[in-house]
């Protein structure tokens, strides 16, 4: 199967959806060199690529607030918690947040801000001199 108009408007609309890269290709039997290759001759391509990466990290986020909600409602009604799903949402957020961090630089808040300093690590202050 090459990577025609239908394979790729598929592969963009399930990475949109929040799946994995390597699971579209493999269900596919596509490679990823293959599709790496494309992207690299076509900027179009990379750039659907990239938009349908971002749509999946917002569609997976999104989604890890329906289930946190679902699941602290179903603890209230439970009247305890049980501490192996705390643990498994907890680390799904965390994978799902990292990603984000990754693919989405630009909506990161952690992302390190260059900061100039002086010799005793106090803010530089750049002075202007009529000489």
């Amino acid at each position: 199967m090459k990577y025609d108009q239908a394979t790729l408007e598929d592969i963009f609309e399930q990475l949109a959806l929040g799946k994995s890269v390597k699971s579209v290709l493999d269900e596919k039997k596509l490679s990823y060199e293959g599709l790496r290759k494309l992207m690299r001759k076509k900027p179009k391509i990379r750039q659907l690529y990239e938009e349908a990466k971002e749509d999946g990290i917002d569609y997976l986020l999104s989604n890890n607030i329906d289930i946190l909600n679902k699941t602290v409602e179903e603890f209230k009604a439970n009247g305890k918690g049980d501490l192996a799903i705390t643990n498994l949402l907890k680390e799904i957020t965390n994978l799902n947040r990292w990603k984000a961090s990754k693919l989405l630089p630009k909506y990161n808040d952690n992302v390190k801000k260059l900061e100039l300093a002086n010799a005793d690590n106090k803010p530089l202050i750049v002075k202007w001199s009529d000489k």
